[in-house]
């Protein structure tokens, strides 16, 4: 029998795609999973019956990780939608699972590290045999909401490499948010266009230009979420291998700058860089925005444990001994104006306490060689 050989210029095929949607609380997400093509939720969050008559499909109630590690084959072919619901929680039932065996805890009750790494591999697993079950996955996750400087940053409320995995895998990501529409009337948006305020992703060309999709009644529009991935399959289905290949990893480029941007210390480099995929395509651009970052931080790599460090802490001189180092000044017929000008400081409390003999030694250096107060 020969063999079925795609070229690169023609389409591949796609019969499920992975969706990745993320929502402030009370908006319906939820509810959404149920508008899926013969859905099943798997409901780690314990809030399906919130839905009322708005919940449509199968559910399996989780009280703990085996009620769905244990599920067969067999137990989810008449489901074409499997709903993750939601994928933070599903993640704490992993760990919750690892922390009945004692020698994953440490004396404080808390997961060694070894144990919280064995749990982002179930986790990763887990998700690898949804996809390769070869029906639509809906990963549905609470957002987040980070400051970036002056930005507030929205995004999936999950951790670590688990978040970046997703980030991959998706191939449509959309945060769904409330807007007031020039009716004055409020009314709900997925927008899977990514910009500087959340993070999206969009092969299924949803939207159009925008990116937009607005949420209609879900009593009215009962196939909601099954037509929006149809059409997103429509579309993928359009492109070549190539075509589809240069997008996903465009947008991951971006999504990579986006999440550089939002570091804060030392444990989301190494998250990052945990995450890092060496065959990317734009390994090396993704590398140095990570290197950048952390030159921001002003973190550095410890070679010998593979991990990043944060900057040491500022402690500043106290009032006690700012007020021995004025009088210090004095002495040398200086002012403080001066040595902080000096200094490029703008306070005397700017300085550390680990350099206050070797500033002492530079004012005496000064007062010697004649600079004039």
């Amino acid at each position: 029998m020969a063999i079925n050989i795609i070229t690169a210029d023609q389409p591949l095929l796609v019969q499920a795609i992975i969706v990745y949607l993320y929502a402030d609380p009370g908006l319906g997400k939820t509810s959404i999973g149920f508008t899926g093509d013969k859905a099943i939720s798997f409901d780690f969050d314990k809030g399906s019956h919130r839905t009322g008559e708005l919940r449509r499909g199968a559910v399996v109630q989780v009280q703990q990780w085996a009620d769905v590690a244990n599920l067969t084959a067999n137990d989810l072919e008449p489901f074409n939608t499997i709903v993750i619901d939601t994928v933070g929680a599903m993640l704490e039932s992993i760990k919750t699972h690892l922390m009945l065996n004692s020698t994953n805890k440490q004396k404080d009750g808390s997961l060694k590290l070894k144990a919280q790494g064995l749990a982002n591999n179930i986790f990763k697993q887990y998700v690898n045999s949804l996809i390769a079950s070869g029906k639509d996955v809906v990963f549905i996750a609470h957002a987040s909401e980070d400051q970036s400087g002056d930005q507030v940053i929205y995004r999936p409320d999950l951790g670590g490499k688990n978040r970046n995995e997703l980030y991959r895998i998706a191939d449509i990501m959309g945060y769904l948010t409330t807007v007031t529409t020039g009716e004055g009337r409020n009314a709900r948006v997925i927008s899977f266009k990514p910009c500087p305020t959340h993070h999206a992703k969009n092969a299924g060309g949803l939207g159009g230009d925008t990116g937009e999709v607005w949420v209609p009644d879900l009593k009215t529009n009962p196939n909601f979420l099954a037509d929006l991935i149809k059409q997103a399959k429509d579309h993928i289905n359009t492109l070549t291998p190539d075509q589809l290949a240069t997008m996903k990893a465009l947008e991951e480029l971006g999504n990579w700058e986006q999440s550089c941007t939002e570091v804060q210390h030392a444990g989301d480099l190494q998250q990052l860089t945990e995450s890092l995929d060496k065959s990317h395509i734009y390994y090396q651009s993704m590398r140095q925005m990570m290197l950048q970052a952390a030159k921001n931080l002003g973190c550095t790599f410890d070679m010998n444990s593979s991990r990043w460090i944060s900057p040491a802490e500022f402690i500043g001189i106290n009032d006690a001994q700012r007020d021995d180092l004025q009088a210090f000044i004095t002495e040398r017929g200086l002012d403080t104006k001066t040595i902080c000008e000096h200094f490029g400081i703008d306070a005397l409390t700017q300085i550390e306490v680990a350099q206050i003999q070797s500033v002492k030694q530079e004012i005496d250096n000064l007062a010697k060689a004649g600079v004039q107060a």
